[in-house]
């Protein structure tokens, strides 16, 4: 059950389960105004809100907002967040894990909108005011309490292969919010707002991070000069974008160095280093152990 550190109410898979009354890779629930939407919180779950109706305040990254209905917004693990002065609120959330879902977050990235609905609308709601949300025309919210009750029927049923359908009810949810927030940022300014531009970038280096990848060709994708795409990747994801790119392949080196034989040397390479002894250093420098020794202690025997 929920614990509480420093006044701030920390949920946990037990409050997941409670709700699912199950084990399900999602769990539903609706809040209305008489319910209380709790303490300051923060939970090692992805939730997805939406308002049906009515108003309150939404306390998020020390900034508070006005929620209204059609409002559509993800609070992300671990962020503290908070609600107040409900007035006559309707509240229909979706919590989940994605490493539980029957579909991969790769793919769930190359979903124009995904990425930038899912992850870089919430790293930057306070940098833009959360002028990025996502506000559904009425019949749009219609579609998404046809999703909920798709999923409430399986959690209600629990028929053979439940689990599994509610997953792939749930992912086409998420392919529906990810098209419906692509088509409102490509109405928007013609899609030229920064987090869609962003977005290009992203996925640029995702499928090239191998590559010898500049500075200045990103630049080019986000359509600015390279000072003020600088400030700009700096300003939203809070690192320089030399250093997303560093930690991008490292992280592909460590799921390289599990999942695959490959030497040092393979993987460096594959990875975008130029040599195998300046992966190392900054592998040690990063994690605080050799690509040897991790792969040593982590990768399964068989």
């Amino acid at each position: 059950m929920s614990t509480f550190v420093n006044n701030i109410e920390v949920m946990d898979q037990s409050d997941f389960f409670q709700l699912a009354n199950c084990y399900s890779p999602v769990a539903i629930n609706i809040v209305k105004n008489k319910q209380t939407l709790g303490n300051v919180h923060r939970h090692d779950f992805q939730e997805m809100s939406i308002v049906l109706d009515g108003s309150c305040l939404y306390d998020y990254q020390g900034k508070t907002y006005l929620l209204s209905p059609g409002d559509t917004y993800i609070t992300p693990a671990g962020e503290v967040h908070h609600y107040h002065e409900q007035h006559n609120l309707a509240l229909m959330n979706f919590i989940w894990y994605p490493e539980r879902l029957p579909i991969s977050q790769d793919k769930l990235y190359s979903i124009p909108g995904y990425r930038t609905f899912f992850n870089l609308e919430p790293k930057s709601r306070s940098v833009f005011n959360f002028e990025h949300r996502l506000v559904l025309l009425p019949e749009h919210t219609y579609a998404m309490q046809m999703f909920y009750h798709r999923i409430e029927k399986e959690l209600q049923n629990k028929s053979d292969g439940f689990d599994l359908n509610i997953g792939l009810i749930f992912t086409e949810l998420l392919i529906t919010v990810s098209r419906l927030y692509h088509e409102k940022q490509l109405f928007k300014d013609n899609g030229n707002n920064e987090l869609h531009k962003l977005d290009k970038v992203l996925n640029f280096l995702n499928n090239n991070f191998m590559y010898d990848v500049s500075r200045n060709k990103v630049a080019k994708i986000f359509g600015s000069s390279e000072s003020t795409f600088s400030r700009s990747f700096k300003r939203i994801m809070s690192e320089s974008f030399f250093s997303y790119l560093l930690n991008l392949r490292l992280q592909h080196a460590r799921t390289m160095l599990l999942n695959s034989d490959k030497s040092m040397s393979d993987i460096s390479s594959e990875c975008g280093f130029c040599d195998s002894n300046y992966l190392c250093y900054r592998f040690r420098k990063k994690f605080g152990e050799s690509p040897y020794q991790f792969r040593l202690k982590n990768k399964p025997q068989n």
